[in-house]
């Protein structure tokens, strides 16, 4: 079976297409992207993922919801940070959500890939329990992703336990 993956990413189409090639060549991803926070939460509700790939900087969509916490951030990405937001959806259980993360979610489901590199983004995803993070910078390989995706899954019990860890 395919190991599914979601890839939240705003420039993924874009910027980062090289990255891409190797998931697809390789025939062993079932990898859906998400450009924005929204589609992100539409693609969580609608399907199971073995690993979800969040980047800090996305755009909001179309929701009312990430709308509103984009715009009292200042409507810039970087000071948004609606992938740290979507990661705080997926394990807080906070009331104040407009909509229920789905149960499957696992923390150990999740690796951040981003230009972000601070001390506090690490202190909070610590935190939040995700534990696979590469920061996006010049020179990355091509199977960065495929990478990434190794990480998450290694992070997991039954994984784990498969391949004798």
């Amino acid at each position: 079976m395919k190991t599914r993956v979601l890839w939240v990413e705003d420039s993924a189409r874009l910027e980062l297409r090289n990255l891409t090639g190797p998931i697809y060549i390789s025939g062993e991803y079932d990898m859906n992207l998400a450009e924005d926070a929204t589609s992100a939460v539409s693609y969580l509700q609608s399907k199971e993922y073995d690993a979800i790939i969040l980047d800090m900087r996305l755009p909001p969509g179309i929701d009312d919801f990430w709308i509103k916490i984009y715009q009292e951030r200042g409507e810039d990405k970087a000071d948004a940070r609606l992938g740290l937001e979507l990661a705080n959806w997926m394990f807080s259980g906070r009331p104040d959500y407009a909509f229920t993360p789905p149960g499957w979610i696992e923390r150990y489901h999740v690796g951040v890939f981003t230009v972000e590199n601070d001390t506090n983004l690490h202190v909070r995803l610590n935190e939040l329990g995700i534990n696979v993070f590469q920061h996006k910078a010049a020179g990355l390989v091509d199977t960065i992703l495929i990478d990434i995706i190794t990480r998450i899954r290694e992070e997991q019990p039954v994984f784990r336990n498969r391949n004798g860890g």
